[in-house]
């Protein structure tokens, strides 16, 4: 692994830390570094996970609304997939302080087809 300055530490932090716009702005602030990059697709691609998986849990709950026990399932699906989003979260902001290069399921997998990592 390549000396990370503290600079780009910073910037890796701030691409994670606020999903999707941290990673704009870091792609933006830092295009030519290859761990806020990678840190920035991460943020962009999660944040679009997010706002997808909420989005479908908001026309499921809306779909839904009459029938209350299948509602109620929804409802409490949506709170364990913000718990493993806010865990997921917490994870990477560990592992970017740790300068390790995380690739967590999925959301690497979107944001190398985006960033051709």
């Amino acid at each position: 692994m390549s000396q990370i300055s503290e600079d780009e530490r910073t910037w890796g932090l701030i691409a994670w830390i606020i999903p999707l716009v941290g990673g704009i702005i870091g792609i933006i602030m830092r295009p030519n570094s290859g761990y806020v990059k990678h840190w920035s697709y991460l943020s962009i691609a999660f944040g679009l996970v997010i706002i997808v998986v909420d989005v479908i849990l908001d026309i499921l709950t809306f779909a839904l609304i009459f029938i209350p026990p299948v509602l109620l399932l929804i409802r409490i699906l949506g709170i364990l997939v913000g718990l493993a989003f806010l865990i997921i979260w917490l994870v990477g902001i560990l592992r970017e302080r740790s300068n390790l290069y995380w690739k967590p399921p999925v959301v690497y997998d979107i944001a190398r087809i985006m960033g051709k990592q």
